[in-house]
């Protein structure tokens, strides 16, 4: 789980610089978003396995982040939407047609 965090925060580190040099793009902050919530994300579920069924109780707040995800991925636009520009931008080739 640590690996999979800090891999996330370098890509939203290498993002961060890249904003402030005034050089990111959309396509750029989208892959970022997809991966941040993917991660944080396949985490969560990590952790609840962990916990076995202690980990859908109240006592730790895996579900609860598990809830607060499932809401930033509707939100924030889809894991597909965001893999659908990022394959845009890779291929060239507009799947949104």
């Amino acid at each position: 789980m640590v690996t999979e965090i800090t891999k996330a925060q370098l890509l939203n580190w290498r993002l961060g610089v890249l904003m402030n040099e005034g050089k990111a793009t959309p396509q750029q902050v989208s892959m970022a978003k997809r991966n941040s919530c993917e991660i944080a994300t396949n985490i969560c579920r990590d952790a609840r396995q962990v916990l076995g069924g202690m980990g859908i109780t109240g006592e730790y707040p895996v579900m609860r982040h598990m809830m607060n995800l499932e809401s930033v991925i509707t939100y924030e636009g889809t894991h597909d939407i965001h893999l659908l520009i990022t394959g845009l931008d890779i291929t060239g080739e507009n799947a949104f047609k």
